[in-house]
């Protein structure tokens, strides 16, 4: 009997540890891959790297913007991106996070951007915007992109960006 009740005993330590490391993150953890996310978007702006920028979106992400046909997968993502991107030089984007809410594995966040982009003539241009996104925290503890959905506010001319002599 006592042999059997040590058998039976035996997968509750795997149990227990498949509960441990599926719970959720500490905020401060989920906030800091998200963080990471957030920069491994700015990177593939500023490099061009559309199939980056398709890794940073779940198999079944969805992509939504009023000027655009609704974009889906990853591979999706990088052929946008690859489109789109195309006759941008010298581009740049930075995100303003004004709120993340994290429930667990998934979290919701609202921001600001703006992308900026040398235009043929050469000319510096900037599209200025508001984002939702949707993200999920994937078993390896990564946070990848769900559904983003996007709208422009404005698009202006500034001023030259100024080279070092």
């Amino acid at each position: 009997m006592r042999a059997f009740t040590m058998l039976a005993m035996l997968p509750l330590p795997m149990i227990l540890l498949a509960c441990a490391s599926a719970s959720p993150p500490r905020a401060a953890d989920a906030n800091a891959g998200i963080d990471s996310l957030n920069a491994r978007i700015v990177n593939a702006y500023r490099t061009h790297d559309a199939q980056a920028y398709g890794t940073l979106y779940t198999d079944s992400a969805v992509f939504e913007w009023p000027a655009f046909n609704t974009v889906r997968g990853r591979a999706g993502m990088a052929e946008m991106a690859r489109g789109n991107w195309a006759s941008l030089r010298d581009m740049d984007l930075a995100l303003t996070v004004s709120s993340r809410r994290v429930d667990g594995d998934h979290a919701t966040e609202f921001g600001a951007f703006e992308q900026s982009w040398a235009d043929s003539s050469g000319a510096r241009q900037a599209e200025f915007g508001r984002y939702v996104v949707t993200l999920a925290r994937q078993r390896d503890g990564r946070w990848l992109m769900e559904h983003f959905f996007g709208f422009e506010d404005s698009t202006r001319t500034l001023a030259a960006k100024q080279t070092k002599r």
